[in-house]
């Protein structure tokens, strides 16, 4: 699963243990936008078995355009890097991570932009799987039976005259 450029991604970023507690220590309290792309950002890096890294520079980019100051854009950007650690060993993580991130984009969309900003026009397939994979998703959740269908446009129709 891993190539010799993966493994070098992963081995280029060495955090000791007193500095991976810090730093999640400094990252648990910042709120619930934030706990959404420890989520996400890392997903879409972790899918890629092609070019993380420039996922990663990607990710780094749109964290300080969009995270001010710019220390709290490197307190995430370094969760986030911990998070892909995580990852690489221990998949069951990731696969959780990864139903969790698909349930965040369909409850919220608006957070497609992070996917959309991130997956530049290089990761087209990706961009387009994760595009299907949450339309499954939200197809699937927000659907009504057939019989609820009925009871609707009776409803409509009774209280629209």
């Amino acid at each position: 699963m891993f190539n010799s450029a993966t493994s070098a991604f992963f081995d280029f970023y060495k955090y000791s243990f007193i500095d991976r507690i810090l730093i999640k220590i400094q990252t648990r309290a910042l709120g619930v936008k934030f706990e959404r792309l420890f989520i996400i950002i890392p997903v879409l890096i972790y899918m890629n078995n092609t070019d993380r890294q420039k996922l990663t520079s990607n990710a780094k980019e749109y964290l300080f355009d969009t995270i001010k100051p710019k220390n709290l854009a490197t307190l995430v950007y370094d969760r986030i890097i911990l998070q892909l650690l995580a990852y690489k060993n221990d998949e069951n993580l990731y696969n959780q991570d990864k139903k969790k991130a698909f349930d965040i984009l369909r409850q919220n969309i608006q957070l497609y932009l992070v996917v959309d900003t991130i997956l530049d026009d290089d990761f087209m397939e990706q961009k387009e799987e994760i595009k299907n994979i949450i339309k499954e998703e939200y197809d699937k959740a927000y659907s009504i039976s057939d019989h609820c269908s009925n009871l609707l446009r009776f409803q409509e129709q009774h209280f629209i005259n």
